[in-house]
């Protein structure tokens, strides 16, 4: 019995330690600050163009960048508008990729259907 739980403590260790590994790979080098100035440049330049479209209510979108990339997530009250958002999010100078997360909001209920 007492081998068996060394035998399992020693496995838990060693998958920690690949969980580390692999978490210290996938994270890379921190960014600069100019980098990070850059991304909520752009963040804020989508950010922008999804309020000011007169057409389009994107007032519930929060946008993020990295690198290019523009993730938005928050909601849209009809289905249209989540390709509308990635169609004004693509048409912004700089804009490598949008990663839309956006969820359809229902009459304010947001325990309802979520189609994407």
């Amino acid at each position: 019995m007492k081998s068996r739980v060394i035998e399992l403590t020693a496995q838990a260790v060693i998958a920690l330690a690949a969980v580390c590994a692999l978490v210290a790979c996938a994270s890379g080098p921190p960014k600069t600050e100019a980098q990070r100035q850059a991304d909520q440049a752009l963040a804020d330049h989508v950010q922008s163009a999804l309020t000011s479209d007169k057409l389009f209510y994107g007032r519930l979108i929060t946008v993020r960048a990295d690198n290019g990339v523009v993730f938005l997530t928050g909601y849209v009250w009809d289905p249209p508008d989540v390709d509308t958002a990635r169609t004004i999010a693509e048409g912004v100078e700089g804009v490598t990729g949008v990663v839309n997360d956006l969820e359809l909001q229902r009459n304010g209920i947001d325990d309802s259907p979520v189609a994407r």
